[in-house]
């Protein structure tokens, strides 16, 4: 029976992969830059944002971009994309668009900067900055009553169950909130931090 399940899952993880993704995507970077930029994990639920028809849409999207076949968009890909629409692009054009992915754009990160651009996600540095403003000695900590009470009864209200779920997974120590790192856990994920 253990059997059954390992094939099962088996099947289940190379039928989510690309079809034509190498099976070690990593191994496989598209220019010695794209080498030098380690890709970071990306841990968010992205995949919760969109619908699985959306997400289907995206990754036809990727693949027809994906000029190479390697996995990932890079410079010559996106320079050809833009060929093929009867315009060319500058290098710098082509690293600008790339720079906004942290590591090398594969699927995943492809479709985290849809799911920002659309859904309205702010940057790190937003968000941080709206925490620090309420940082009055610039410590990098708010105290942890402070932080429910403003949740609980200012904007969009917190419920007593979102503070609990919140609180599972924000950085509290001592009573006290350390928003860098929390910032940090909502943009990129825990498991990045560990």
């Amino acid at each position: 029976m253990g059997e059954k399940k390992e094939k099962k899952s088996k099947k289940k993880a190379e039928a989510d992969a690309p079809a034509d993704a190498p099976a070690d995507a990593a191994a496989a970077p598209a220019d010695a830059a794209a080498a030098a930029k380690p890709a970071k994990k990306s841990t968010s639920n992205v995949f919760a944002l969109f619908k699985q028809a959306q997400i289907q849409e995206f990754k036809e999207a990727f693949q027809m971009m994906d000029l190479n076949r390697d996995g990932f968009l890079d410079q010559s890909d996106l320079m050809g994309i833009w060929q093929q629409t009867g315009r060319d692009v500058d290098t710098a054009t082509c690293d600008a668009m790339l720079a906004e992915c942290p590591g090398q754009l594969n699927f995943t990160h492809f479709l985290n900067l849809f799911g920002e651009k659309m859904h309205g996600t702010d940057p790190e540095s937003v968000l941080r900055d709206a925490f620090a403003s309420f940082d009055n000695d610039k410590s990098g900590f708010l105290d942890e009553d402070y932080v429910k009470d403003l949740l609980m009864n200012t904007g969009d209200q917190f419920s007593k169950e979102e503070i609990k779920q919140t609180w599972k997974e924000a950085p509290i120590e001592g009573g006290k909130l350390d928003y860098n790192k929390f910032v940090q856990y909502i943009k990129r994920g825990k498991e990045e931090d560990e």
